[in-house]
C-alpha cells in the first residue's frame, strides 16, 4: 500500500512566483549594468560608483547565501543575519545611495531564508543550495577574470573621456580596482547577473530533454 502524499507546504506551492521573480530581477540588473556600461552618459556619476561598489558587497551577499542555505535556521537568523547586516550596514555608509545597499540585503535576506520559515522537502532545499553554490562559482570565476585581465577588459563608455565629461572623480570617496576602473566591476556586474537570471530559466529552453527507453 502507497503511503499518502505529503501536503506541500504554503512556500512551496508558491515557489515558482520566487523563482519567476528572481529571474526578472537578475535581468533587469544584468541590463543596468549593461547599459551604464554601454552609456555612462545617460545616468549620474553618483549611481556609476554605487553600482561598482555594489559588486564589492555582492562579495559579502555570497558568502551569505552559502552559508544560510547549508546552516540550520537558528545558527542563520541569530548568527549570520546580524553578523551579516553588519557588512551591509558598512558597505552602506561607504556608497551611500539612500541606503540601497541596506534594502537589497533586506530583500536578499528574506529570499535566502524563505527556508528558515518553512518546512520544505529536501528536493527544494537542494535547489536553494544548487543555486548559491552556482552564484559563489560564477562570482568568483568572473571576478579572477576581470581582476587579472583588467587592463584588457573594455571600457565601452566607461573611458576617461566620458568618466571625466560626467564628473565620476569628484563622485568616488573611495578607492580600489572596482572604483578606479569601474569597467572591471560594471562588466562583473553585467555577466554575472545575466548568469544568474540564465540559471533560473527552464532547461527545456536550451536543450531538448531524451526521452526515456
Amino acid at each position: 500500500m502507497s503511503k499518502p502524499k505529503k501536503n506541500s507546504s504554503f512556500i512551496e506551492k508558491i515557489e515558482p512566483s520566487f523563482v519567476l521573480v528572481d529571474i526578472i530581477m537578475m535581468g533587469f540588473m544584468s541590463y543596468q549594468y549593461f547599459s551604464v556600461w554601454f552609456s555612462p552618459h545617460l545616468v549620474d556619476p553618483n549611481r556609476i560608483f554605487q553600482m561598482a561598489g555594489l559588486m564589492g558587497f555582492e562579495f559579502i551577499m555570497i558568502h551569505s547565501g552559502v552559508f544560510m542555505a547549508v546552516m540550520p535556521r537558528k545558527i542563520s537568523l541569530l548568527i549570520f543575519v546580524p553578523a551579516y547586516g553588519l557588512f551591509a550596514w558598512a558597505f552602506n555608509s561607504i556608497i551611500g545611495g539612500d541606503n540601497i545597499v541596506a534594502y537589497i540585503y533586506l530583500i536578499a535576506v528574506f529570499n535566502r531564508m524563505r527556508f528558515a520559515f518553512f518546512n520544505v522537502n529536501d528536493d527544494l532545499r537542494s535547489q536553494q543550495i544548487l543555486r548559491s553554490a552556482y552564484a559563489a562559482i560564477t562570482y568568483f570565476f568572473l571576478l579572477i577574470g576581470v581582476a587579472i585581465g583588467s587592463s584588457i577588459v573594455p571600457e565601452f563608455g566607461l573611458n576617461d573621456e566620458n568618466l571625466t565629461r560626467i564628473g565620476y572623480d569628484e563622485a568616488k570617496t573611495h578607492g580600489g580596482i572596482f572604483l578606479d576602473e569601474p569597467q572591471t566591476a560594471i562588466c562583473l556586474g553585467a555577466i554575472y547577473y545575466f548568469a544568474l537570471a540564465l540559471y533560473g530559466l527552464p532547461a527545456s529552453w536550451f536543450w531538448k530533454t531524451i526521452p526515456k527507453v
